[in-house]
Formats: structure tokens, C-alpha cells, sequence
């Protein structure tokens, strides 16, 4: 699978009470083309016309704001768009994470941290964009990945790292990235218990090719991978036994 297709336009809503804050996120979206802002307002009340009538792909949300929070907003959708919470409390990351949003930016909003943020929400939405379903099956050692009408074999010992896109997740190998329908808790309930590690919400990793924790920031052979402060524990038992 390839994720460098054409997309189609990614329709856009900013909504946020603060008019700075509004007008930064503004800002960076215009580095991207294929997004089309829909409206940009102070409150949820101000766009309910666009937000439930058109077809809204992509959703930056403020969470703090008067008449009905953002969270609150998003679980009024029969079916929510994509949406990335932005907010200037930290302690509204676990609540927002349980709505399933994308992803979570604090105030002031980073230029690189939105970048990343746009590249998962752009990754994903071309994957849902998609007409095929990629479907997979789990055998003792191996996966069977389902790309449209092609089945394709995957040693479990060849997999690097998980990273999940929502209800997707893709799987990473020396050679090649999958993308199955499937969310990460799935796979850990079906996966050989004890070969990977849940780093983050978004990633796990194949615990043979962990080698070194630094802060924030898990080393395998070649790359580097974000860690959650509440898997941090668990990793270091993991490395202290890796030593003995």
C-alpha cells in the first residue's frame, strides 16, 4: 500500500474562543493546499449549521469555551470528523483522548507540533478516503493482511513497531509499512504475549528491538519513537530485564 495518491480536499473547521489563537491555527493551515477552511469561529453554537450539514472531514476544537465545552461538542456528532484538540490545560488530556480525537496540542501552539499533528490527520484521511478495506487475520507466528483482493504474509518477527491512526494501525517492517483495519488494543489482545511493548497511546514496539531509553524518547536500532509519561514504568522494567 502507498500513501502517496491523490486526496481529495480536506474540509476544515477551526473553532476556538480565543481570537489569537484562532488566527495562529489559520496561519499554519495555509502551508497546506488541499485543506479548505470552512469557517473559523469563537464558538460551537456559531457553526452548528456547518458543522453538522457539510461534509466535515477535519476539526481543530478548543476545549475551554463558553455555552458547551469542545469535548461535549464533539460527542454531540452522530459521526464526529476527525478533530484535534487544542487547549492551554494539559489536564484535559485524558478526557479528550477518550472522545478519540487525533490528537491533543497545548497552547501556544508549535509550529513542529502542528506539522506532525497535520501528518497524521492528512495520512489518515487519505486511508479513509480510500474505496478498499484492508482486513487482517492472525495466525501463530504470522499476519495475513488483506490489501483490496491481495493476501500477504507477515513474519510477527519482522514487525518493528505499531502505530495507530484511529481505528486503523499500521505495521511497520525493515521493507515495508501495512496498513490494517484494526486498532491497536486488538492487536495486543491477538499478538504472542510478550514480544511488544505499549510505549504511547499511539505506538508499541517489538521489544527485541528496543535499545535505550532517553527522556522522552524510546531508541531502536534506527529510529526514535515518542514515550507516554504513564508507560514509562513499564519500559523500564522492560530494559532492566533485558540486562540480566
Amino acid at each position: 500500500m502507498t500513501l502517496s495518491e491523490p486526496m481529495e480536499l480536506i474540509n476544515c473547521v477551526v473553532i476556538d474562543d480565543d481570537e489569537l489563537d484562532r488566527l495562529a491555527v489559520e496561519t499554519y493551515l495555509e502551508q497546506y493546499p488541499l485543506v479548505k477552511l470552512l469557517g473559523s469561529f469563537s464558538n460551537p453554537v456559531e457553526c452548528l449549521e456547518i458543522t453538522h450539514t457539510n461534509n466535515l472531514d477535519l476539526l481543530f476544537l478548543d476545549i475551554d469555551m463558553p455555552y458547551i465545552n469542545g469535548i461535549d461538542f464533539l460527542n454531540s456528532f452522530k459521526n464526529p470528523p476527525l478533530c484535534i484538540f487544542i487547549t492551554s490545560y494539559p489536564e484535559y488530556a485524558i478526557e479528550g483522548f477518550e472522545t478519540r480525537a487525533l490528537d491533543f496540542l497545548l497552547k501556544p501552539l508549535k509550529p513542529e507540533r502542528f506539522a506532525r499533528s497535520m501528518a497524521r490527520a492528512t495520512e489518515f484521511l487519505q486511508i479513509k478516503n480510500k474505496a478498499k478495506l484492508y482486513d487482517i487475520h492472525f495466525a501463530e507466528d504470522f499476519l495475513i493482511i488483506k490489501e483490496s483482493y491481495d493476501l500477504i504474509k507477515i513474519k510477527v518477527s519482522d514487525i518493528i513497531y505499531l502505530e495507530a491512526l484511529k481505528d486503523y494501525t499500521k505495521v511497520i517492517t525493515p521493507t515495508k509499512t501495512y496498513l490494517t483495519l484494526s486498532n491497536l488494543k486488538n492487536f495486543f489482545e491477538k499478538l504472542p504475549e510478550n514480544r511488544f511493548l505499549r510505549i504511547h497511546r499511539s505506538f508499541a514496539v517489538a521489544i527485541s528491538q528496543i535499545r535505550k531509553l532517553e527522556q522522552n524518547e524510546l531508541l531502536l536500532d534506527s529510529l526514535r519513537l515518542p514515550v507516554g509519561k504513564t508507560f514509562k514504568n513499564e519500559i523500564s522494567k522492560v530494559l532492566l530485564s533485558m540486562e540480566y
